[in-house]
């Protein structure tokens, strides 16, 4: 049984875990209500791969190459934004996950059109 004096100590106790709880179930509340993202898959070696071919035959300098992939990673972010999905690469993708890799493609020739950064 507890002294008199330990009274203070265990109110405090049973105080502090009602908070702590309320204060998660606020959480929960607030941000626990978002979806969870879904995950998609990209060809991502694929792109590349294209892109590598052209800009070798092209004669690219590295800073086109380092535009397009600051542009292939603005692509991306846009893409799994609208979608609001995870985007790995398509080999990371066993099954069952839809492929966005036109959706990428389409975002990234926006991209590297002069005037059209959309």
């Amino acid at each position: 049984m507890p002294r008199g004096t330990d009274w203070p100590v265990l109110v405090s106790a049973v105080l502090l875990s009602g908070a702590v709880a309320a204060a998660v179930a606020a959480g929960m509340l607030r941000y626990g209500m978002e979806p969870a993202p879904r995950i998609a898959g990209v060809r991502l070696a694929e792109i590349t791969t294209a892109y590598t071919t052209r800009a070798a035959t092209a004669g690219a300098t590295s800073e086109d190459v380092r535009v397009w992939g600051v542009a292939l990673e603005t692509a991306l972010d846009r893409v799994a934004e609208r979608h609001g999905a995870v985007l790995l690469p398509a080999r990371a993708v066993a099954a069952g996950a839809p492929d966005l890799t036109p959706e990428v493609e389409a975002a990234l020739k926006r991209l590297l059109v002069p005037g059209e950064n959309r």
